[in-house]
């Protein structure tokens, strides 16, 4: 059962917004940002720049519904109140699948940027290996 806000229009809920320490990197983002989507955002690029850590074709670590409801479950440990079903409900947050090529194809390989000098460390895209789409 995905995690749901008990204010979700609100901006900024109360306890300093959508706050999120990255598990892997413990790379902090303050939460600030606006909504959970944005922190979201913030978050898979930072992911995409750190391939050494996360796995491209990790299931879930790309995925926006997945990394907000990741936030809200870290929120949801320190302030169950501003969550519906509080404290009662469960934490741990089941990964999407990973993404899927129009070929029907779950298999992608990283595209690394080839002009910002970063060798393979900064990821830009996938490329499926079955029929060889670009994400």
């Amino acid at each position: 059962m995905p995690l749901i806000p008990r204010t979700p229009t609100a901006p900024f809920p109360a306890g300093g917004g959508f706050g999120f320490t990255d598990p892997r990197t413990l790379m902090p983002f303050d939460g600030m940002m606006g909504n959970a989507e944005t922190t979201a955002q913030a978050i898979i690029k930072h992911r995409r720049g750190n391939p050494n850590k996360y796995d491209p074709t990790e299931a879930g670590l790309f995925d926006l519904d997945s990394v907000v409801q990741e936030i809200y479950a870290q929120k949801q440990k320190t302030h169950p109140h501003l969550f519906i079903g509080g404290p009662e409900l469960a934490a741990g947050v089941p990964p999407q699948a990973a993404s899927v090529c129009t070929c029907g194809s779950t298999e992608f390989e990283p595209i690394y940027c080839a002009t910002c000098g970063s060798g393979k460390s900064v990821v830009v895209g996938q490329r499926c290996k079955k029929c060889g789409g670009q994400k």
